[in-house]
């Protein structure tokens, strides 16, 4: 069976990336570069059209639904022309519109789903995109979240203490950079107790298996194919789940 995945950029939407993927025996496998349609996507955070705000518990399916009724009317929506995802993982609510109508995968959820496969205890993922940054965190036995309008550039700028205060929990004894806004940068720093690094193709190996194909095109820039990777694990534990 094979699907494909879609990864856009709000910002760069020219430049996004696609990968075609095969589930065999279970097995995930990266095949090569996609053409559309997709059978999902998974759009970058932007601060500057999403909705992200903290909540002060996990909210049901329904109670999801009821947010984005109360923050995005359906009369709304309809002016737009596009629907809304709803996204949540520890108490950070985010709201996206996607202007297709394809089944459409939340990027925290995909961060999740790479940082459990990838890192190790207290180890986090920073997803920096379209000015505005994602973060992910693995404490153990549970995982944090939190979202920032700063460019990476900005969020460099600051003191440990003010990162702090814009993203809580910001500590972890690794952090694994993603997103396009890298591309930007040589040198990271995120103190002197931390180490960082961007995320090498043998971090998705947790996730999925690449053809010679696939390897030579995500190697490039591994950075770019943090989102889609992700996506693709979770819609193919979907499919295996649906099988059985």
């Amino acid at each position: 069976m094979q699907f494909k995945i879609g990864s856009s950029s709000a910002a760069r939407e020219a430049e996004s990336v696609s990968l075609l993927f095969e589930i065999a025996e279970d097995r995930l496998i990266a095949v090569g570069e996609a053409q559309p349609p997709f059978d999902a996507i998974v759009q970058s955070f932007d601060p500057n059209r999403d909705i992200f705000y903290r909540a002060p518990e996990r909210l049901t399916p329904e109670e999801l639904a009821e947010e984005v009724d109360i923050h995005l009317p359906e009369s709304l929506r309809q002016t737009l022309n596009s629907r809304v995802v709803p996204g949540m993982l520890d108490g950070l609510m985010l709201m996206q519109h996607i202007p297709s109508a394809c089944p459409a995968i939340p990027p925290l959820a995909a961060l999740e789903k790479m940082l459990r496969a990838t890192g190790s205890v207290n180890s986090a993922i920073l997803h920096a995109d379209n000015g505005g940054i994602l973060f992910v965190r693995n404490a153990g036995t549970e995982l944090h979240a939190g979202a920032s309008a700063h460019s990476l550039k900005a969020f460099l700028s600051l003191s440990e203490e003010e990162r702090e205060h814009v993203l809580p929990d910001f500590h972890a004894s690794e952090f694994l950079l993603s997103g396009y806004d890298l591309d930007h940068f040589q040198n990271f720093d995120l103190g002197q107790l931390s180490t960082s690094r961007r995320i090498a193709i043998s971090d998705f190996t947790g996730l999925c298996e690449f053809t010679s194909e696939a390897a030579t095109l995500v190697e490039m820039n591994p950075h770019l194919y943090t989102l889609a990777i992700g996506a693709a694990a979770i819609y193919a534990e979907i499919f295996n789940e649906s099988e059985t």
